[in-house]
């Protein structure tokens, strides 16, 4: 009802339609109108074709912050949308200039602020012929319920990826430590029964060397588990130059060894809401294996770029190293312990633990690789 009173009102507005009642009657419509729009705190707007402008209320204003000399038009309006909304805006817009209406959830950009949810309503204006001569919109800031509902989505979310990834967790561990105690039995029992100390030494051998596996088998477990243990930390705004920096700043003897080239350009996204050690993670495991994995006969160089991929934000990481062929790897690359190049610091657990960090936090990731031309990294956030 609300909606359709502010309408009308506009409608009144951009037709110049006489009024039906006296100038008395008339102030306290104005009155009613103001008074409704403030306490539903529903901004609203309108575009006249024929005369060529554009108009926003005083409330649709206090929504956006606008200053007092902004003054809408078709050219300019489409930036008081979020980036990655710009062109449902722009849907919007055509859907009411052919005749028909839009009931949407969209985010906007406030004046110097950051973008908002909003519940936008928009319909086409007729004339008495039933030609469109204009459109109008009514919009509320919702950014508050919209952000909790989000939210607790994501946390639904992750708690079932969390409950699949233990279970998933909790099998892999199982056959680990069973194969290591089971190799480890086997050896004690030939102990027993080996009569020359040369059998003897071999089998001492063999029984350090489970032990060893075992320790770093646990060892690697316990960082797979501390790292799920991370998602319980708060998200914060995390700039994406300042943790590459970071990473760098640890890695920089290694990247000068190796003459490594590192270009990035995070101008479309700088920064994300996430937990900052995931992402330092996310770019540490990448720069280490490019560099592990640099091909032969030329020095490393990576790319790393933020994004938007059909609104959703992507970090792409880009090397030019051996690659991985994926045709016979491809299933198995961020299994635990699967590795695919002979290096002796390979071990198969870093690409595993960003796998699992990605997803835990509600996201993907995507590979793209040719043997000898270099390997894509693409995560997509939630």
């Amino acid at each position: 009802m609300i909606v359709n009173l502010l309408a009308q009102k506009r409608k009144n507005i951009l037709l110049n339609q006489a009024p039906t009642r006296n100038s008395q009657v008339q102030t306290f419509d104005d009155f009613y109108y103001e008074q409704v729009a403030k306490i539903s705190g529903v901004g609203g707007w309108w575009v006249n074709f024929e005369d060529k402008k554009s108009h926003i209320d005083p409330q649709g204003r206090k929504i956006l912050r606008l200053p007092a000399d902004y003054q809408p038009s078709l050219r300019t309006t489409l930036q008081l949308y979020a980036p990655e909304h710009r062109s449902l805006a722009q849907e919007n817009f055509m859907r009411c200039a052919q005749g028909k209406s839009f009931d949407v959830e969209i985010k906007m950009l406030p004046y110097q602020a950051e973008a908002i949810w909003v519940h936008a309503y928009g319909s086409a204006i007729l004339n008495e012929e039933g030609k469109v001569v204009g459109v109008r919109g009514v919009f509320r800031n919702i950014d508050k319920e919209k952000k909790e509902t989000l939210h607790l989505k994501k946390s639904l979310a992750i708690i079932e990826s969390q409950n699949s990834r233990l279970f998933h967790f909790a099998h892999i561990v199982s056959h680990h430590l069973r194969s290591h105690a089971n190799n480890l039995d086997l050896s004690l029992e030939l102990l027993k029964d080996a009569t020359s100390r040369e059998d003897q030494r071999d089998l001492l051998e063999n029984i350090e060397a489970i032990s060893k596996e075992l320790t770093d088998s646990v060892s690697h477990l316990s960082e797979i588990s501390a790292s799920q243990n991370k998602c319980k930390d708060s998200f914060i705004k995390v700039s994406f130059s300042e943790a590459l920096k970071k990473v760098i700043s640890t890695l920089q003897t290694s990247i000068a060894d190796h003459h490594v080239e590192i270009f990035s350009d995070f101008s479309e996204i700088p920064e994300i809401e996430y937990i900052p050690c995931y992402l330092e993670n996310f770019l540490m495991n990448f720069i280490t294996n490019a560099i592990k994995f640099k091909h032969p006969s030329r020095d490393p160089s990576i790319q790393i770029f933020s994004y938007f991929e059909e609104d959703r934000p992507c970090l792409m990481f880009k090397d030019n190293g051996v690659g991985i062929d994926l045709a016979k790897d491809g299933e198995k690359l961020f299994h635990l312990y699967e590795t695919f190049h002979d290096h002796p610091e390979e071990i198969g657990v870093g690409l595993f633990i960003v796998k699992n960090q990605v997803e835990a936090l509600g996201g993907s990731i995507e590979v793209e690789s040719d043997l000898n031309r270099g390997t894509i990294f693409r995560i997509y956030f939630k």
